[in-house]
């Protein structure tokens, strides 16, 4: 297993560990009412399917015909946005954001500079992938 691998799997099983924790608050908004802050929604959401989607890069990566720190690079990269993009949810949630573009919130920003890690992250597993077939 290469050390890309190794990195998108304990992400991704943290991830979802980290979503299915987020579900005991859920439930507990659920249970006084009719719905649950929506940026606790987004982040139980999304670091449930980073999760399932980290691991599902992880086998990807076998079809990588790109070299070794090349993939670490990619796995790095994509790590880095979507726990951008978790811990931008979960600030969100905690400091009771309403419009977070409205806002210009904190969490809003580490929405943003997720964007970076995700979008070069995954052009070079993509780009590794096709070179791999």
């Amino acid at each position: 297993m290469t050390t890309a691998q190794k990195i998108l799997i304990t992400y991704g099983v943290l991830s979802l560990g980290y979503g299915f924790v987020l579900g005991i608050p859920l439930s507990q908004a659920r249970m006084t009412a009719a719905v649950a802050p929506r940026h606790l929604v987004v982040v139980h959401l999304s670091a449930i399917m980073q999760g399932a989607v980290h691991l599902g890069l992880s086998v990807a990566m076998t079809l990588s015909a790109l070299t070794t720190s090349l993939e670490t690079t990619a796995a790095v990269l994509l790590v880095v946005g979507s726990g951008l993009f978790v811990a931008g949810g979960t600030l969100n949630w905690r400091q009771s954001v309403g419009d977070h573009f409205a806002e210009r919130s904190l969490g809003w920003r580490l929405f943003a500079m997720s964007s970076v890690g995700h979008l070069t992250g995954i052009a070079l597993v993509v780009v590794g992938v096709l070179m791999g077939l």
